[in-house]
């Protein structure tokens, strides 16, 4: 008769914890990016500017890694060519083509609430297509969750929603959904360098060619300073912040992420980047968050700590 493995020595659960500790990284990495480029927009940038220097400079960077670590770059391009294309069109450059879209004719804190459904289409995608339904902790963690991104982008406080800036947002949920379910979709096959390199260098093409049509206007200065926390950093370190924290780390960590723990629970550890995002507001930008703002960032801790799974829900599908 076979004992049972410990906990704290059972490998499925280790390898959760560690996945777990990847999405919770990447969401803050990714958080940051809001007062980094909110600091370069401020200071003269355009927003579809701050993404092309976003996305090109990573894919330099990963471009970079790639050379070095040689992880079968064109082994892994012939093999999921199609799925590499998608990431970079649709979690590149798609998520900001909409959102910076979305809000010309909405406040942000509704266009975020609408890309934020992302994690509900997750879910729903995994449910009914994969055949995989959540389990009860992840379905009240992902309800609880989406009350606090409720509170704290306070959508009650914007005006009438403009339908092209409706069909916007919606567009950047399916193209923040299609960031986790092509990164699940590739599997340990593909290496995460890749993934996140080739996505990098596809999407800084489509935000160059918008932007040379004219959808996107690419406004890019050498202002005189760049401010945060009450520090003028440059625009030069405030962009390699951005490029590095914010769009390296943030992707690979998120793609080791949900190779471990899956797209479903990975989504729904994401919505700390609303959390992070608004406390570095707070501390870089001087964007106090209101009382009800902190309880709703409360409730997505509570919805993200309810989706991590006891060890013997473990063998359940999420």
């Amino acid at each position: 008769m076979s004992e049972a493995v410990p906990a704290a020595e059972d490998p499925a659960l280790r390898a959760a914890s560690v996945g777990l500790g990847f999405a919770v990284l990447s969401a803050v990495s990714f958080g940051l990016s809001g007062p980094f480029a909110k600091a370069l927009i401020d200071a003269g940038w355009s927003s579809a500017g701050t993404a092309l220097v976003r996305i090109g400079g990573s894919a330099v960077v990963v471009s970079v890694l790639l050379a070095v670590l040689r992880p079968g770059v064109v082994a892994a391009v012939r093999r999921d060519a199609p799925a590499l294309v998608l990431y970079g069109v649709l979690a590149m450059a798609g998520v900001q083509v909409a959102f910076f879209n979305a809000v010309r004719y909405m406040p942000v804190s509704i266009a975020l609430l609408l890309e934020y459904l992302g994690p509900v289409l997750v879910i729903a995608w995994v449910w009914v297509v994969r055949r995989q339904p959540p389990s009860r902790r992840t379905l009240v963690g992902a309800g609880t969750a989406i009350v606090g991104l409720l509170l704290v982008v306070q959508i009650w406080s914007g005006t009438a929603v403009d339908p092209v800036g409706l069909a916007w947002g919606l567009l950047a949920s399916v193209c923040q959904a299609s960031y986790f379910l092509l990164a699940d979709r590739t599997g340990s096959d593909t290496p995460p360098w890749v993934l996140a390199g080739v996505g990098m260098a596809v999407g800084t093409v489509v935000v160059a060619v918008l932007g040379a049509v004219g959808v996107l206007p690419i406004v890019l200065t050498r202002p005189d300073e760049v401010v945060l926390a009450g520090t003028d950093l440059g625009w030069a370190l405030t962009a390699i912040l951005l490029i590095l924290v914010s769009t390296v780390l943030a992707y690979l960590t998120g793609v080791l992420a949900i190779r471990r723990i899956g797209a479903a629970r990975g989504s729904l550890v994401a919505l700390l980047e609303v959390v992070v995002s608004a406390l570095a507001g707070w501390l870089l930008l001087g964007e106090v968050p209101a009382a009800i703002q902190l309880a709703g960032g409360a409730l997505i801790l509570l919805g993200v700590a309810l989706t991590r799974p006891r060890p013997e829900m473990l063998p359940e599908t999420l």
